[in-house]
């Protein structure tokens, strides 16, 4: 996604004009979803797909249509058979496709859509909206962190763009009173940090950039967080963990995990942690280790229920022993955590085997 809209900005910020294409909603059976994006460039070449086949041609001519005539519109397209608006698809299902004309050199345009692609390349959790209650009349929003930015077609009303100054709630094409809103999420909350670079963390963080996860690593040693050992690391923080809080930023979207080589590593990260509120946070270690941060935490003025949300030991109950198990392990419940957290949970999904005298036996998870 980071290259198609990297390529719109060039485009517009070089004086063409560009069309983008946006599959607003789908029902049925349908070979992109909702969210699918499409680019028609002046020279009517195209890059990113909402399909392919005869769905795409569709939509890709009047992507060119748009383009030529220098206005916007909606698209319907049905992949079954209709009197009126049957395209000869046989899926089954139906799309709505958003054909939106880019004047170039749009100065707003290309300030926002600078800020749109800044989000994708730092992994900036953001929100896209798109009102189109009047197609050719288009306004959008772009929520990042607390921010928001704004843009609007230049025939757009005042007073038109209903998303604008309003939080990003809903994914997907919703009616509302005052028009016809469709909402996007960009980049999801998917930043992992990890404090202490030692072996499991050696282990954990190529398999999470690999599940699409973004990683910090933490450690009070130089020679355990550079890019040199985690080439795949978007940051790489040396600070002593006593300091934690004027080196290290934790959000409330973050997933944390804590594995420091010692009592004392722990402790502190967990301390600072707990007053950050982050999504998850998991922490690595024996028995008696988590025990001891545990009394350190309570005498601290922590409670119960605070301690509590750390899932502690980390991971889930498969037996791991290595380091690579270890992270095996941790990814996994990362995957399951982040999995109910954007919609996507599986029925079953925190159902757990366990082995009783020879025997598996059913039992609810802890995630």
């Amino acid at each position: 996604m980071h290259a198609l809209f990297a390529r719109l900005l060039t485009e517009l910020t070089e004086g063409r004009a560009v069309v983008l294409l946006t599959i607003l909603d789908t029902k049925g059976s349908t070979p992109r979803t909702a969210g699918s994006h499409q680019l028609i460039l002046a020279d009517g070449t195209t890059v990113g797909t909402v399909g392919g086949g005869y769905q795409e041609y569709v939509a890709c001519e009047a992507g060119r249509a748009a383009l030529a005539d220098g206005t916007s519109c909606l698209l319907p397209l049905l992949l079954h058979k209709n009197p009126t608006a049957d395209i000869g698809g046989v899926c089954g299902g139906e799309l709505l496709v958003f054909c939106q004309y880019l004047a170039p050199a749009d100065a707003a345009a290309i300030a926002f859509f600078t800020t749109l692609t800044q989000c994708l390349e730092s992994h900036q959790p953001s929100w896209l909206a798109l009102d189109v209650t009047v197609p050719d009349r288009w306004a959008m929003a772009l929520q990042y962190g607390t921010q928001q930015v704004t843009c609007e077609a230049a025939t757009a009303q005042p007073g038109l763009a209903a998303c604008a100054g309003t939080a990003l709630t809903a994914e997907g094409i919703q009616a509302r009173q005052d028009g016809v809103l469709y909402e996007e999420t960009l980049v999801q909350p998917r930043r992992v940090i990890v404090f202490g670079g030692g072996h499991v963390a050696l282990a954990l963080v190529p398999l999470l950039t690999g599940l699409d996860f973004f990683c910090t690593v933490v450690d009070d040693r130089s020679e355990f967080a550079n890019s040199e050992r985690f080439p795949m690391a978007d940051q790489c923080i040396v600070t002593d963990f006593a300091d934690l809080s004027q080196h290290v930023t934790v959000t409330p979207d973050d997933y944390v995990c804590i594995m420091t080589r010692g009592h004392l590593g722990d402790y502190e990260a967990q301390k600072y942690v707990l007053t950050c509120h982050p999504y998850y946070m998991g922490v690595i270690g024996s028995r008696a280790k988590l025990a001891f941060v545990r009394n350190k935490l309570k005498q601290d003025g922590f409670t119960e229920e605070e301690i509590n949300r750390f899932h502690a030991p980390i991971g889930l109950p498969i037996s791991a022993a290595t380091p690579e198990e270890i992270a095996v392990s941790i990814a996994a419940e990362l995957i399951a955590i982040r999995a109910k957290r954007e919609g996507r949970q599986k029925k079953g999904a925190f159902i757990w085997r366990e082995e009783t005298d020879g025997s598996y036996h059913i039992s609810k998870g802890t995630i």
